[in-house]
């Protein structure tokens, strides 16, 4: 008889959850209103509005991790496609001459393989009116381990607000191992407004089954909360971004010339130094 473990993961999510956005990150991850193809990632609400446009991302998290999104909206659909890919190599599997014992001077660990980690999520977005669904195709392998799963994401747009909800029903990986994980839902609450040439962005986002401190500026048992500000100046072709990621500072800037703009990004974690993002956004 087969025994499958079903349990919610505090991290089988987090990996599906990198930005790659350099907009999106310079404004500290707060603003959601991206009217382009990386509405599939972040907002699927906006892709009925959006023109067409490709879009593709890439980020150096730290060293030996990177990721990258790809996303096109379809010429006059409301539907977009996208691929988000995180890639780490060089892993170091280990284990002791004598698996019995603890490591000691006399059982020190060996390398047995070098692996490769790979996750992968494949969108298929849609949008009515000021409603957006996203299905996501979920993947991710390490060594002889691989998973499989499914994921869908809703949100609605109103005016200069949006809700956003990650990893509705919630989504699911089920592992060769016989095991299945959760990943937790987390929803997101967006505004912006303008003020002559310049842009503010705010929003927060509620998760549960967290438990832990990681980005969060409120936590409480299995409640967190973060809180993320940006601000942007527009000189024309040229824009300049700030914000906070909670207490963690951001910064980017983006450089938009005729229907090409391009976006880099940047913020600090207090244990991994800067991580960067840069992105191109083509609109035909």
């Amino acid at each position: 008889m087969s025994l499958f473990i079903f349990q919610f993961s505090n991290f089988a999510g987090e990996v599906y959850r990198v930005e790659v956005n350099g907009k999106f990150i310079g404004l500290g991850s707060s603003y959601y209103n991206l009217n382009d193809a990386s509405s599939v990632f972040y907002n699927p609400s906006l892709i009925n509005s959006s023109n067409e446009s490709l879009f593709f991302g890439f980020g150096v998290l730290y060293e030996g991790i990177n990721a990258v999104s790809i996303s096109y909206k379809l010429k006059n659909k409301p539907y977009g496609i996208g691929l988000y890919l995180l890639l780490t190599d060089n892993i170091e599997f280990t284990s002791l001459p004598d698996t019995t014992q603890p490591p000691s001077e006399n059982n020190k660990p060996y390398i047995t393989s070098i692996e490769n980690y790979k996750a992968s999520a494949i969108y298929f977005s849609g949008g009515y009116k000021n409603f957006g669904i996203s299905a996501k195709i979920l993947y991710q392998g390490i060594s002889n381990y691989q998973a499989f799963g499914f994921g869908v994401d809703l949100a609605t747009s109103f005016k200069n607000f949006s809700v956003i909800l990650k990893d509705f029903l919630p989504s699911f990986l089920y592992w060769n191992s016989k095991t299945m994980e959760f990943i937790p839902p987390i929803i997101i609450i967006s505004t912006y407004s303008n003020y002559k040439n310049f842009l503010f962005s705010s929003s927060l986002d509620i998760s549960t089954l967290e438990n832990r401190n990681f980005d969060r500026i409120i936590s409480f048992n299995n409640f967190s909360a973060g809180i993320r500000f940006g601000i942007e100046y527009n000189l024309n072709i040229v824009s300049i971004r700030g914000g906070f990621r909670n207490s963690k500072p951001s910064f980017g800037f983006g450089i938009n010339y005729k229907n090409y703009s391009i976006d880099y990004g940047s913020f600090y974690h207090s244990d991994l130094g800067l991580t960067h993002r840069t992105s191109l956004i083509l609109k035909f």
